[in-house]
């Protein structure tokens, strides 16, 4: 006979016992038992079920029933485990699918390289060390190496924390690979100025966006309107990345720029076509129209382009004139980035910092202005 959840069912005489589980955000049902947070899945009656089977072992101590251990762990069952975490923060909004997707892609290589039954228990740093060899071998960049070497890292760090694990490789001994800082092109105030008095209204718009908080083409892309709020002039608006709360204070030509764009749907900025400026499907980005058209944009300007130059110029430059404050907190929030996290812990509110950070980047483009008027 099928093992029935109990449920709270009124009427029948007698008060019913209260579900024992509760519905994270993720979509996972889950109960904190002795200070740890366990999640049981998303299908209600599969969840109770799970917690009863495990509930004696879970509040003794004994950890989960069912749970494999470090000697019978297999490295795909952990990668399952982990994916499925994440996936958990793409559903509740904490991460992008193109993030999820990466890891995904960049996991699934290093179980390939090791094998799926391979057991977690025995895999050693010198074997992730020759995994790191392989893909220098391969040809692969300095930085698409790095990102593989903190997926897998971050894999590990997150089975430790839950207590999936009880000890890992060394992975402090893998190190990153070094890379040559380039020097990358920054517009000067002549040039954002020929962009903006060239461009098209959407494009305007969005060239201010790059400059005013730093948001990168995908940003333009997936921004909302009601994510601003074109009275008070703000934008509220995380990056899909790390998803950073990121609020700024938006100038009085951003404003302006951005009610000249006409209301077609729930984004921001259309293509001609009706379409996404940057359409993603399953991670990758499959359509692009925004980088061209910004292509044709700094020709049509004159703006000379170096090689590695287009609409993420605007964000570097944003993010170069905002050091100059000497506000690294600043600079962090324009970027969206989650590093500085031990300072972090003691700095709450860095809005009104990163506002400050924007002003003067606006002084810095509007000085142009000044100078030339007084040449005339």
């Amino acid at each position: 006979m099928a093992e029935q959840p109990i449920e709270e069912s009124p009427g029948t005489g007698r008060r019913a016992r209260k579900f024992p589980l509760t519905l994270h955000r993720t979509g996972q049902y889950c109960k904190k038992i002795r200070g740890k947070m366990y999640y049981f899945g998303k299908d209600k009656q599969q969840a109770l079920l799970q917690y009863y089977k495990q509930s004696s072992s879970l509040h003794t101590g004994q950890g989960r029933s069912g749970m494999p251990n470090a000697t019978t762990l297999t490295l795909m069952y952990l990668c399952n485990l982990y994916l499925d975490h994440q996936n958990g923060q793409v559903v509740a909004g904490e991460i992008k699918y193109s993030h999820f997707y990466g890891l995904q892609l960049r996991l699934s290589a290093f179980v390939r390289h090791l094998g799926a039954a391979r057991l977690v228990g025995d895999i050693t740093t010198m074997e992730v060390q020759q995994y790191r060899s392989k893909l220098i071998a391969d040809g692969m960049a300095a930085n698409t190496i790095n990102n593989h070497l903190r997926s897998i890292k971050a894999m590990f760090n997150w089975a430790l924390d839950n207590e999936i694990l009880d000890r890992s490789p060394k992975l402090k001994a893998v190190k990153a690979m070094k890379t040559r800082k380039m020097e990358r092109q920054t517009f000067t105030p002549e040039e954002i100025r020929k962009l903006i008095e060239t461009a098209r209204p959407q494009m305007r718009a969005m060239i201010l966006l790059g400059l005013n908080c730093g948001f990168g083409r995908t940003d333009c892309a997936e921004l909302r309107w009601d994510s601003l709020n074109l009275e008070t002039g703000r934008v509220s608006f995380p990056r899909g990345k790390t998803g950073v709360d990121r609020n700024f204070i938006l100038w009085p030509e951003t404003v302006d720029a951005l009610r000249s764009v006409p209301v077609q749907g729930e984004l921001v900025f259309y293509t001609k076509h009706g379409n996404p400026w940057v359409h993603r499907t399953k991670g990758a980005s499959v359509h692009d129209p925004l980088s061209r058209e910004f292509c044709k944009l700094m020709r049509k300007a004159g703006v000379e382009a170096r090689e590695g130059t287009g609409f993420y110029t605007l964000r570097r430059t944003a993010a170069t004139i905002a050091a100059e404050t000497g506000d690294v907190f600043a600079v962090q929030g324009i970027l969206g980035h989650a590093d500085l996290k031990m300072a972090s812990t003691y700095v709450q509110n860095t809005t009104p910092q990163t506002d400050r950070a924007i002003t003067h980047t606006r002084k810095w483009l509007n000085q142009t202005v000044r100078d030339e008027g007084s040449s005339e």
